[in-house]
């Protein structure tokens, strides 16, 4: 089908009042370009109901409306509004008409508007509801990704149902099967070819015909030989635009081919070699942005995360969007697809769970059949941490969205992110009385913080218990691959027990890095892992009001890379030279206690605003077996390592701070000088520009910020927003003007 964006010129406000007999615009109304998160540009409120969970935004609902006109040849073909991303619970109105509601704004929408337009203009009124615990982290409301409207002929090709898969590898080609569903709208069968041409960047390379004899509709299943063929995998991430013609009606897309195999022996395989997942989770949102989805951030944030040593990330907990899938396909990043993040029992009071007893199937099937042609996906999660898992419904549910996703996609493996804990339901009280010995009566209260007292300190015992093991051994006939969120403790053991079950940290904690990377590099079953997180995101915080990031990332919202960052690339093996950080001085000798979600609060700096003498902690990171600190040039002593880290308490004394490792490798932090300048380091993705924004002195040596003042302005550009790490949301972040703080900032920029 033809596609045609809508995303220009909508009108966005507000109602006091939703009865109303007519659908006119008020004066106020914002006129803006999608994707727009109406509820990021309202305010945050420190009186919000669910608080930092949703980074103090209450919800809201906002209307979102569009005149699209229609000439007599456009009104007597096959229309569809494609709404890719419409939060957090939607109604599709056309000319007054309700076409279409949307439980889940992650699964966007396909309505049919073919008998509800007419020549001229057309009014298309999209609203979108959010309640304040409509999620447990930020989840914005609006139209957070684009809107088409989808044209086709008299025969034209379903959407979404075109899938294209690689069969069998050889030294003389690949096999693929084309898939997809034919309608035929007129009154009498039509006689069609289907063309497809596969081409490259040298040109077509592949071309076949199809006669095909199409009544109502034809559900075609073709498998092809394609010669020479050029596969897909991360280090060489190769696509082909393939185009698909049947009388007057073309289906266009990009993707890759390669085989995906799984197997306890071999662990998970791309075109017949290993592969273990070193991954990110993230969530959608865009920090400075807001919960919109584009894809010159999209292209930013995988960018810096693969350079960070990910392959792959995890769309946490959600239907990944089509920038999302688009980036990682081009930069080789493989991707775990959520459906959702509850089946039928809340999180929230607002949540997905009251619809998705009636709904999950259609938001299954959106899922698979909008992000299956694209190759980076190597496999589908069924939930995340779901509650209800040890239950009767529980277990039919997972069962049923197993059998769906392999319905429609077989070529890839299906896990679900099982936490331990929650996956015990009901009985994670005998696991709490089986470990600790007190009276049931005790847990029974239903105190969350007992039982958080006593995952903090018996985790370990906590999904190891057999009440868990239990649930896993159900559950093993509802995934290809178990996913163990923070279950780092069953690896070894569920290999003897259970020879056949692949497993995959669906989650996992930074503190681990090095214990979860030794196992998984030496058990084959185990695939790989999923950090939380990657990369900062809002909400799902305790911080006081007006804080809105949760800095929990291994890269922070302006994709500046923290600590944890580099020292997670040492244990992966993808960074030789050491790495030096320095605990602020006033934490000297207190014990460095952030919970399980943060490595360290150490700065890759030595600039410090304390008198020389003053003592500070230095961690050092290296795969070496020790490493040696100097002070501008007086060693310090020799540490051995553990698990590629070192510490020294050495007196802080202006100068270069060096750690060298037996093999010569170094790294050196010196004292910055006070001349000190802004840098820009600028990427530009068509008409966007995105710029990251440090302090560095006369010797290129890193300065935190403490307050300098930024102009936004950049001739040529309209600014889209800027922020520094303490910059406060105010209807957005349209700062002309920023302070530079901490590690720096970032703007983003659209040309004149």
């Amino acid at each position: 089908m033809k596609k045609i964006i809508l995303n220009k010129d909508w009108h966005i406000y507000k109602r006091d009042d939703a009865f109303s007999l007519t659908t006119s615009i008020p004066e106020d109304a914002v006129i803006a370009d999608l994707p727009y998160d109406a509820l990021f540009h309202d305010e945050q409120r420190a009186d919000s109901p669910s608080g930092g969970r949703t980074g103090y935004f209450d919800g809201g609902v906002y209307y979102f409306q569009k005149e699209l006109k229609l000439d007599k040849e456009m009104i007597q073909k096959q229309l569809y509004l494609n709404i890719e991303g419409a939060f957090s619970k939607s109604f599709v109105y056309v000319n007054s008409s309700l076409l279409k509601t949307g439980d889940f704004g992650y699964a966007g929408i396909k309505a049919d508007i073919t008998d509800y337009v007419n020549e001229g203009s057309n009014t298309i009124l999209i609203i979108c509801k959010t309640d304040p615990f409509s999620s447990r982290w930020y989840s914005g409301t609006g139209l957070l990704r684009p809107v088409y409207l989808l044209v086709g002929e008299d025969v034209y090709i379903k959407p979404d149902s075109t899938f294209l898969s690689c069969e069998e590898i050889s030294e003389e080609g690949i096999v693929i099967r084309l898939v997809s569903d034919l309608i035929n709208r007129s009154s009498h069968a039509s006689l069609q070819n289907m063309n497809i041409k596969i081409a490259d960047k040298t040109g077509t390379v592949f071309e076949d015909s199809i006669p095909l004899r199409i009544q109502d509709t034809y559900h075609l299943d073709r498998k092809l030989f394609f010669k020479n063929a050029h596969l897909y995998d991360e280090n060489d991430p190769y696509l082909y635009d393939i185009s698909l013609f049947i009388g007057n009606d073309e289906e266009s897309f990009r993707t890759g081919f390669r085989k995906e195999t799984f197997d306890p022996v071999h662990g998970l395989m791309i075109n017949g070699k290993t592969v273990k997942l070193r991954g990110a989770c993230i969530h959608h949102d865009e920090g400075i942005l807001g919960g919109i989805s584009s894809p010159a951030f999209e292209r930013f944030r995988i960018a810096k995360l693969k350079e960070a040593g990910f392959n792959a990330i995890r769309s946490a907990h959600n239907h990944a969007s089509q920038e999302v899938l688009q980036a990682c396909d081009e930069l080789g990043v493989y991707v775990l697809d959520e459906i959702c993040d509850m089946w039928t029992k809340m999180k929230g009071f607002g949540d997905y769970a009251q619809y998705f007893s009636h709904s999950w199937k259609d938001v299954t099937h959106t899922t698979i059949c909008e992000d299956r042609n694209h190759p980076c996906v190597v496999g589908y999660s069924t939930g995340n941490e779901i509650s209800d898992i040890n239950t009767e419904k529980g277990f039919e549910v997972a069962h049923a969205l197993f059998e769906e996703i392999h319905l429609l996609d077989d070529t890839r493996f299906v896990t679900n992110g099982i936490n331990g804990a929650f996956a015990a339901g009901e009985e994670v009280i005998d696991i709490a009385v089986d470990l600790t010995g007190k009276e049931r009566s005790y847990y029974e209260s239903g105190d969350v913080n007992r039982f958080m007292a006593l995952m903090a300190t018996r985790m370990s015992d906590i999904v190891t218990h057999p009440v868990v093991s239990k649930v896993l051994e159900r559950m093993d006939s509802c995934v290809d691959v178990q996913g163990y969120n923070y279950m780092t403790a069953r690896y070894e053991k569920d290999i003897s027990k259970y020879p056949n079950r692949i497993m995959l940290g669906t989650e996992t904690y930074p503190k681990q890095i090095a214990e979860n990377w030794r196992l998984i590099t030496a058990l084959n079953p185990c695939i790989g892992e999923f950090t939380w997180t990657g990369w900062d995101y809002m909400g799902e915080l305790s911080a006081p009001f007006p804080a809105l990031n949760n800095t929990s990332g291994d890269l922070d919202r302006f994709g500046f890379r923290r600590p944890v960052s580099y020292y997670r690339e040492i244990v992966y093996g993808l960074r030789q030279k050491p790495y030096l950080c320095v605990r602020p001085p006033k934490a000297f000798g207190t014990p460095r206690e952030f919970g399980p979600w943060k490595f360290t609060d150490a700065l890759e700096t030595w600039t410090m605003d304390v008198p020389e003498g003053t003592m500070v902690t230095v961690e050092v990171y290296t795969a070496e077996p020790s490493v040696e600190l100097f002070i501008n040039n007086q060693s310090k002593g020799v540490k051995e390592t553990k698990d590629c880290f070192a510490l020294f308490d050495v007196p802080y004394e202006k100068g270069t701070l060096k750690a060298v490792t037996p093999q010569n490798l170094q790294v050196t932090l010196s004292t910055a000088e006070n001349n000190v300048n802004i840098i820009t380091h600028d990427e530009s993705y068509d008409d966007i520009l995105i710029s990251q924004i440090e302090l560095r002195d006369q010797h290129n040596t890193l300065v935190y910020g403490s307050g300098q003042s930024f102009d936004t302005k950049r001739e040529g550009y309209v600014l889209i927003a800027a922020a520094s790490e303490e910059t406060i949301h105010d209807h957005g972040f349209s700062n002309e003007v920023i302070h530079l703080m901490g590690r720096g900032g970032l703007a983003i920029y659209k040309k004149n």
